[in-house]
């Protein structure tokens, strides 16, 4: 492929998901490399939205001038405070609420280190967005210090690489689940003691309900909030006892809000559980979407044991 080729790629602006690595090696550097695609997008009305630290931020603050008052700019300890595919969940979530939906939203979403956040979590993230952005008009630009391995794991997870104001296909890209396959999340913190537990079976199910409905408003959320988490618990325990081993156990936990978790001896194959709503038509694989669209955080592990299905409502947070 010739230069004029590459150039004339990098000029078209596709109607679905932009995702690029951006590998710099100075916040000057990298504000200069962002200039064009931000003023493209600030130009066209387009909501744009950064997450970088404070040298990079103060860098394209700099560079843009007036013009950066236009950008929403969210705390990184913030957004990453939470799993990866609750991170990817929200940016996709952003992205279809756009107050401009015939406009595109840009996303400057830098890797950076953060205390108890590793390079798994950047791993799942790159590949869980990869999931739920597909098709969605959003441009994800994820800027990243340079170096070999970094690089590498620019190229096996994004498709296309920004440099010197070209974007510059890959040719890498690994599929999604492979990535998730070989940097799985976690296995579940223990939160010690519940505060209230509970069989999980088909006669339970109205138990099930009326214990998170009663639990919640102790752990600070307000009856808009328990009624979606009460709605949320009882799509995974319905999944649990019609789709599952027909029975398991809720436990609860009132910290930051309430934890609910369903466990049960089945085992789930759903590599992106709860990101991608799915087809109008289909029967099956509701339950999880309507249970992150409900809760702040869902978080799914399976293996040989068993399904951990755990949900977060949190306090304070409007629904």
């Amino acid at each position: 492929m010739d230069q004029q080729t590459v150039q004339g790629a990098a000029r078209q602006q596709p109607d679905g998901m932009v995702h690029e690595g951006v590998p710099y090696r100075e916040p000057a550097l990298l504000a200069r490399e962002l200039r064009a695609p931000v003023d493209r997008a600030l130009r066209e009305g387009g909501r744009v939205v950064a997450v970088l630290d404070d040298p990079n931020r103060h860098a394209l603050e700099d560079l843009l001038g007036s013009a950066a008052e236009a950008i929403e700019w969210r705390d990184p300890a913030e957004v990453h405070r939470v799993p990866a595919f609750t991170v990817a969940t929200r940016w996709a979530r952003l992205t279809r609420r756009n107050p401009r939906p015939e406009a595109r939203t840009t996303v400057i979403a830098q890797h950076l280190d953060l205390p108890g956040v590793d390079l798994a979590h950047w791993i799942r993230l790159d590949a869980a967005l990869n999931v739920a952005l597909d098709g969605l008009p959003v441009t994800m630009l994820c800027p990243c210090r340079a170096d070999a391995d970094l690089e590498l794991l620019l190229r096996v997870s994004h498709p296309a690489l920004r440099v010197d104001g070209q974007s510059l296909p890959t040719g890498t890209l690994r599929d999604p689940t492979e990535l998730v396959a070989e940097y799985p999340p976690p296995p579940p913190a223990d939160l010690g003691p519940p505060v209230a537990e509970l069989a999980v079976a088909l006669d339970t199910l109205p138990a099930v309900r009326h214990l998170v409905a009663e639990t919640a408003p102790r752990a600070g959320l307000d009856p808009e909030r328990t009624a979606d988490l009460v709605l949320a618990v009882n799509e995974i325990a319905t999944n649990s006892v019609e789709h599952g081993p027909g029975h398991g156990r809720l436990r609860l936990w009132t910290r930051d809000g309430l934890v609910a978790e369903v466990y049960d001896v089945g085992r789930m194959a759903v590599p992106f559980p709860g990101i991608v709503a799915p087809p109008a038509a289909g029967a099956r694989g509701r339950g999880l979407w309507l249970a992150s669209e409900l809760s702040d955080v869902l978080q799914v592990w399976s293996d040989e044991s068993g399904t951990t299905v755990r949900l977060l409502a949190e306090a304070g947070r409007a629904g």
